[in-house]
């Protein structure tokens, strides 16, 4: 990627994280722990680490050039994140398949979120994803499931659909919807089991970073930003609170190989 380029793309990056740190700052939602979380485990790092390679990151390369066993094992992930963007779109027309996981989401949430994806037409410029996964949420007592366990200990198994539309390079736009069992035990309002189908809807924005591109199986990081949605739910336990939202924010960080 040319600096000039990078430049452009971290400046992007800067500025979603900068609306939504304005958000955690000013509204309501930075009282909810699972937002705290992702603050400070995702967000803050990502954004210091971005400003930190436009400012020093050409000593970093300069450094990876040295021929010692470890360096030359680094300079392989350096050099493809800085070419990352360099290579024609006939070096990746082959990989439409793509295998990805959220480490984050099971490090801050305890969701174990993967899916398979396969892309329709790699050789236009505007390329378009489909995605088929599995959403698997055991019930969990850590501090990042605290939002989760807001009416009981919540659980959920859930089948994936996802759609991924690029507008330019790595920057595209996200609509996955998972359906399958929602489940609350000890509600915390009347003691009791629920369990019910549900929709869960989340909608991203995001950049996706490729590396090895120009090998048959490449490796990619896509972060996203955006929000969660429950339109449907069978079986609607009880609120602790009742006009409680069903509009979650959400941010992710997803790792795949390409083939």
């Amino acid at each position: 990627m040319k600096s000039r380029e990078q430049r452009k793309t971290v400046t992007f990056l800067h500025l979603i994280i900068g609306g939504f740190l304005a958000a955690y700052v000013y509204s309501p939602i930075g009282e909810l722990a699972s937002i705290q979380l992702l603050v400070k485990a995702l967000l803050l790092p990502l954004l210091i680490f971005s400003g930190l390679w436009l400012w020093k990151g050409h000593l970093v390369k300069q450094l990876f050039k040295s021929k010692t066993t470890l360096l030359s094992l680094l300079t392989v992930f350096s050099f493809h994140f800085a070419t990352a963007q360099e290579t024609t779109t006939k070096e990746v027309a082959s990989k439409r398949w793509g295998i990805e996981y959220s480490p984050v989401g099971y490090g801050l949430f305890r969701i174990s979120q993967g899916k398979v994806t396969y892309a329709l037409n790699v050789e236009k410029k505007f390329k378009t994803e489909l995605g088929l996964g599995l959403l698997v949420q055991p019930y969990s007592a850590a501090k990042g499931s605290e939002s989760f366990n807001q009416d009981g200990a919540y659980s959920a198994f859930m089948a994936s659909v996802a759609v991924r539309q690029y507008f330019w390079k790595g920057l595209h736009l996200e609509q996955v919807i998972n359906l399958g069992r929602g489940s609350i035990r000890n509600s915390l309002v009347t003691g009791n089991d629920y369990d019910a189908f549900v929709v869960f809807s989340q909608s991203f924005l995001g950049y996706r970073f490729d590396f090895l591109k120009n090998r048959k199986v490449g490796f990619y990081v896509i972060g996203q930003m955006g929000m969660g949605y429950v339109p449907v739910n069978t079986n609607q336990w009880p609120r602790v609170e009742e006009n409680g939202s069903s509009i979650y924010p959400l941010g992710d960080l997803k790792v795949g190989i390409s083939f």
